[in-house]
């Protein structure tokens, strides 16, 4: 019948009426097919085989922020816009990417498809891109990164919320009533069923403070001291032995390497130089070390402290006050010699993970997966930072010198001759180069040898390591994609909204760092007091009460014990930020002060003891080691502040271990044996590791040796008339204590089979006590406390 009726049209029209047809039969086949049927028979394969590796939640993929296995993905669209715009497949980027087209946007980048997987899409997106019939929807892994549900999350999340002080209940326990600490802890024992473990015995508890608060071993004649105050009045022993800690200038020493972990300490930049295989130095980074030592020993308030690294220069700071050293909090981080754009990602980090446990620097190229941090509020802090010039390591003349560093007179003339030798060198260089690297040889030069003159020579001068406002601001945007050759959206200067759900855009009145700092350290800003209360805590205790130290996010762990939590930090804030007065509330509990045995009945309930029915058995870090073999030995330096020097080898240093120079891009292969973590970047924590490194160590180091002869030459020994008060001896000046007969037997054995090879070379020149004393050091007794 179509065939009579096209008979009586025009040729031409004849055909239009047949394309018409057919494209109308395409199009209904479409509509049939290219609803359910046809994206289940032709599309989804097509997904499946090309896009679902990436693009899925099967494979636990959202690359560029973009799912293909529901409509509201396709529909939604990624990162760079929709992907598919229903009815218009020219229109659409995902017909745009597989046409490879765009040079820029180039989908699957394995290979581009065939013309009729290419066809078969664009026919299902014309047909108006019908999905499945039972689609997935939104699930968790398509939310991620929805930040208007991360939003609506952290509206309940406890970290967001201010804390809240809460009574809390008393205790039946008279001794575990007294402290607001305990009395949390006692009701959440309570509620498991569990009790708390008795008082540590005397012994004990003398060396957990001595190693919580200063770092080394109490001499026994302390422990003596102490049990016998403690016999009179256990409190007052308690408290007494705590003041005089907190007074010991070794009290800073230790707690500042708590900091010093948190702000990625090194004395030497990530980067190295090919030609010399030296390292850039950073040769006034000891400076900021010792800004924080002094301000742990001067119990500098916390929110000072936090405002001078950010901008001690605005603070009213003389030409070579110490506190311009803060800056240092900035300076000595990595990436000094490299890309800005990682130095502004690592200042990120730091300051938003580092103090105040929000991973912000996962929005660098995206909005945040798991946290409520959108894309713009990454680049409103990076501009903050961009707006700071960072004055170049080596450039001593824009690096204010700082005072409190006298050396003698020998000292200041032999550095002035080495430094005339060196600039001499640099002078006749002129504008060489070196033969085959094209490396100014002058450059070369200050990079290494005078840099290592400055580092280490104690007659240099010391300066601090600064930054500095830029001139005019530069206006921050969005990078989209991390691409800063792709400007997006303006991100003006301010606050992270999800602290400051106004984020009023930070005035021109003072620098941005100064605004930055002082929202930080705001008493309403609900983290802050939190995540440095946890790190004490943590350092203190052996365990967190968040366990997650730098990620008190949506992903972070919840504390064990939130009220407890809440209660400390306003607690800190009101008695003026004071980490000794936390200190102090910390260590004088009965929490703190319980034993650490192990008790089945408890661990049944809680194997992990997060509940804290007992103290938790502690191994001595790297430093802790290092300084208690010194300390036993006698050869502790107590010299405070200066240059560092090597920590093993040659002429090594006998000071405090914080004095040791730390190789950022080469760290010494001993601290990272001992977990001693990493200054790429602000660390939450330190691991806690058992390897044979270890072992050989205080085996075989000629550290180790050194330590156990000089304890054998020491008076105290060597008046010693009698094999049993030698032994005695050593026991009590390296564990503390007297020998037991089983352990005077074996010494006795040991020392009889060394005498059977008195013939025989050996590392102890014959002589067998120094391996009495280095069988002592490699004990457990003397690696851990109780």
């Amino acid at each position: 019948m179509l065939r009579s009726f096209l008979g009586f049209l025009p040729t031409r029209l004849a055909c239009l009426v047949i394309f018409l047809c057919w494209f109308d039969s395409t199009q209904s086949w479409a509509g049939e097919m290219g609803g359910v049927e046809f994206f289940e028979s032709k599309v989804r394969p097509l997904l499946v085989r090309h896009c679902y590796e990436c693009h899925s939640e099967e494979h636990q993929e959202q690359q560029g922020g973009l799912l293909l296995d529901r409509a509201s993905g396709w529909l939604g669209g990624g990162d760079t816009g929709k992907a598919v715009i229903p009815g218009e497949a020219d229109a659409s980027l995902l017909v745009r990417a597989v046409r490879y087209d765009d040079s820029d946007l180039q989908m699957p980048p394995d290979g581009k498809l065939s013309d009729e997987e290419i066809k078969v899409l664009e026919q299902w997106i014309s047909g108006g891109a019908i999905g499945p019939a039972e689609d997935m929807g939104d699930t968790e892994f398509s939310q991620l990164g929805d930040q208007e549900v991360l939003f609506d999350r952290a509206k309940e999340h406890w970290a967001f919320r201010p804390p809240r002080d809460t009574v809390p209940p008393v205790a039946s326990n008279k001794k575990w009533n007294e402290s607001t600490i305990d009395r949390f802890v006692f009701a959440k024992l309570k509620d498991h069923g569990i009790t708390p473990s008795p008082i540590a015995d005397t012994r004990t508890l003398c060396r957990r403070l001595h190693f919580d608060l200063i770092g080394l071993p109490p001499s026994s004649a302390q422990i003596t001291e102490f049990q016998a105050a403690f016999e009179q009045n256990a409190d007052s022993a308690i408290a007494d032995t705590i003041t005089r800690l907190m007074q010991d200038p070794c009290y800073g020493q230790h707690m500042s390497r708590m900091w010093l972990d948190v702000v990625r300490y090194a004395d030497t930049d990530s980067t190295y130089r090919p030609d010399t295989k030296t390292p850039h130095y950073f040769p006034f980074a000891f400076t900021y070390r010792d800004y924080v030592v002094d301000s742990f020993n001067a119990d500098k308030p916390y929110d000072r402290f936090l405002v001078e690294q950010f901008a001690a220069d605005e603070l009213g700071y003389g030409d070579g006050d110490r506190e311009i050293a803060a800056l240092g909090f900035f300076g000595v981080g990595p990436y000094a010699n490299r890309s800005q754009a990682e130095s502004l990602d690592d200042w990120i980090d730091l300051t938003t993970r580092g103090l105040m446990g929000l991973t912000v620097a996962c929005a660098r190229c995206h909005d945040h997966k798991y946290e409520p941090v959108p894309t713009v509020d990454y680049y409103s802090l990076r501009g903050v930072f961009a707006s700071l010039d960072r004055i170049h390591p080596l450039d001593e003349e824009k690096q204010p010198a700082v005072d409190g560093y006298r050396a003698s007179e020998e000292e200041t003339a032999d550095y002035k001759k080495q430094l005339a030798k060196i600039m001499k060198q640099i002078d006749a260089a002129g504008g060489k180069k070196a033969k085959g690297n094209n490396r100014s040889i002058a450059e070369k030069i200050r990079e290494t040898d005078l840099a290592q003159l400055w580092a280490f020579h104690p007659g240099a001068p010391a300066h601090a390591m600064v930054v500095r406002d830029k001139q005019s601001r530069p206006r921050s945007f969005v990078f989209v994609r991390g691409d800063g050759a792709s400007r997006g959206e303006p991100a003006p200067s301010r606050f992270l909204k999800i602290l400051d759900s106004e984020q009023e855009v930070f005035g021109e009145e003072a620098s941005l760092r100064m605004q930055l700092a002082q929202r930080i350290a705001d008493p309403d800003n609900p983290l802050t007091a939190r995540v440095i209360v946890n790190r004490v805590w943590g350092s203190l205790m052996g365990a967190y009460l968040v366990a997650t130290p730098s990620d008190f996010g949506l992903q972070g762990t919840a504390p064990t014990h939130p009220e407890l939590l809440d209660h400390l930090a306003i607690d800190f804030v009101e008695h003026g930020w004071s980490i000794k007065y936390l200190v102090r509330q910390i260590v004088s509990s009965q929490t703190y002060l319980q034993r650490s045995r192990h008790r089945d009945d408890a661990a049944a309930e809680d194997r992990e003891n997060h509940l804290l029915w007992r103290a938790n058995r502690k191994r001595l870090s790297i430093e802790e080691l290092r300084d208690s073999l010194l300390q036993v030995a006698q050869q502790l330096d107590s010299t405070v502040g200066g240059r560092p020097g090597p920590l093993w080898e040659g002429d090594y240093t006998r000071r405090r271990s914080i004095y040791g120079f730390i190789n950022r891009f080469n760290l010494d292969p001993t601290l990272g044996a001992f977990d001693f973590p990493s200054p790429m970047q602000s660390q939450s924590r330190r691991g806690e590791s058992v390897v044979a490194p270890q072992a050989l160590f205080t085996m075989n180091a000629g550290f180790v040796v050194d330590q156990a002869k000089a304890v054998t030459q020491t008076k105290r020994f060597l008046d010693c008339a009698t094999d049993a008060e030698r032994i005695s001896c050593l026991f009590d000046v390296v564990l503390q204590r007297q020998p037991a007969e089983n352990e005077i037997t074996k010494v006795e054995r040991l020392l009889e089979f060394q005498a059977r090879f008195t013939d025989k070379p050996s590392r102890f020149d014959e002589s067998p006590w120094p391996m009495v004393v280095q069988a002592l050091m490699m004990s457990n007794e003397f690696q851990y406390f109780d």
